[in-house]
């Protein structure tokens, strides 16, 4: 996955768009560090991309959450100990 710096974005667009299409995706840097993906897309599938990054952070989400839940030990608790958690 190839690297560049925000600044080509206004800089140097077509050199962009001519990575999109020959790299797949492009990782756009700020300060040398990862800030965002550009990834391509058309108009026939737009939409199913948009919902497939959707997707793929709500997937990192519950992950993260179960992984906290891990962590604290709450992964452990049945519904009589949730039920009473909510009662209290």
């Amino acid at each position: 996955m190839k690297m560049i710096p925000s600044r080509d974005l206004v800089a140097s667009p077509a050199k962009v768009w001519k990575l999109l299409e020959t790299e797949g995706s492009v990782v756009i840097t700020k300060d040398g560090k990862p800030r965002g993906i550009l990834l391509p897309t058309s108009d026939a599938t737009l939409l199913d991309d948009l919902q497939e990054q959707i997707r793929a952070r709500a997937r990192r989400a519950v992950s993260e959450i179960r992984r906290q839940a891990a962590q604290r030990g709450t992964d452990k608790l049945t519904a009589a100990d949730i039920d009473a958690e909510i009662s209290a």
